[in-house]
């Protein structure tokens, strides 16, 4: 077996010290990403909602057709109950 080179003191100290500091780091990371994360999800939620209320407001739109023709059928009253009031005004002399 190949025996290990012994480590010194001064090396040994700097590695402990590097380690530490990486998870300092690794802490700060991990705070800093749910920071961003947080109100990333916010916005997505948001995002769905807006959409929900823009397909339920699209729904509601979708009955501007029929608004058109009953305008449309609604102008051609007056002249049908005209008529309508000649002949029972005709038929009852």
């Amino acid at each position: 077996m190949i025996a290990a080179a012994p480590i010194s003191t001064g090396p040994a100290i700097l590695a402990c010290i590097g380690l530490v500091i990486g998870v300092v780091v690794l802490g700060l990371v991990i705070v800093l990403f749910n920071r961003i994360v947080g109100p990333a999800y916010e916005i997505r939620r948001y995002s769905k909602d807006i959409l929900d209320a823009g397909l339920a407001i699209a729904s509601n739109l979708d009955g501007t057709d029929e608004l058109e023709r009953t305008r449309a059928l609604s102008a051609t009253v007056p002249q049908l109950g005209g008529a309508y009031a000649e002949r029972l005004g005709r038929g009852s002399r």
